[in-house]
């Protein structure tokens, strides 16, 4: 996902995850859900207006779910590659 600038103001956060990171999403009856990615003393919540979705929030949201799809597994692609190579070399795998 690219930022899209619009004139307006714009930041950009990274969450640098080294050992155990967390991704938990908050689900509540009348409210929307929060969702919360934390690594070590950070934390990032990802909240939408408290009630009110429209359209363009649904897709956002489906957008969010697929890009962390693939992210998933280019992690795992990667995990594999490297066991395997570290397997080739004789070295314990982890």
């Amino acid at each position: 996902m690219t930022p899209r600038r619009s004139g307006v103001s714009w930041t950009q956060t990274f969450l640098h995850v080294q050992g155990r990171g967390a991704a938990t999403c908050h689900t509540y009856p009348d409210r929307t859900p929060i969702l919360e990615l934390s690594a070590g003393a950070s934390v990032v919540k990802l909240v939408l207006p408290a009630t009110r979705i429209n359209d363009a929030l649904r897709v956002f949201a489906r957008e969010l779910a697929e890009q962390a799809a693939t992210f998933a597994r280019e992690v795992e692609r990667m995990h594999h590659r490297q066991n395997t190579h570290n397997t080739m070399r004789g070295e314990n795998v982890a």
